[in-house]
């Protein structure tokens, strides 16, 4: 008879915990989600392509000119990240011309809705209705990509206070 809110960061996610995070949510077992920007943008990548297990000793010069990112020993290929890049972009600038101003929390639900994968923790947000609050939503690569959006097309607002 509680309400329950979890909370989680992003390398929780990368790094092996994401199917426990979407079964809690997949059967309302919590109320609440607190998460970072990579919370959300880790588990919405992993529904295009799966992160790679690497080795801790690959070198970062050799990675770098392949174009993988490390967390540890787990990589993350660039096509991953423009892949999450060509569904946001057009999400927000759909959204831009539905109306101006939109709450983090808000954008987390009509992702989850949109990324229509059962695989992933926002899918079940949206699916049940629990609220996810990110407080660093800018804090990552869709910081990145509202920035230079918003430089095109100033309309869009994220109202960080409700």
């Amino acid at each position: 008879k509680c309400r329950i809110f979890f909370g989680y960061t992003s390398n929780m996610v990368t790094s092996g915990l994401r199917d426990v995070f979407r079964y809690l949510t997949e059967h309302k077992l919590i109320d609440v989600v607190v998460t970072t920007a990579g919370g959300v943008e880790e588990d919405l990548i992993k529904t295009f392509k799966p992160f790679l297990l690497g080795e801790f000793s690959a070198s970062g010069k050799k990675l770098r000119e392949d174009g993988i990112n490390r967390t540890g020993n787990i990589f993350v290929p660039n096509d991953r990240y423009v892949q999450f890049e060509k569904f946001f972009i057009p999400l927000i600038d759909r959204l831009s011309r539905e109306k101006d101003i939109y709450t983090p929390s808000e954008l987390v639900s009509i992702m989850g809705k949109e990324i229509n994968n059962k695989e992933s923790i926002y899918y079940w947000c949206w699916k049940n209705n629990i609220p996810v609050f990110c407080p660093a939503f800018t804090d990552g690569s869709m910081g990145d990509m509202i920035y230079f959006y918003l430089h095109k097309n100033p309309k869009l607002k994220i109202n960080f206070c409700q």
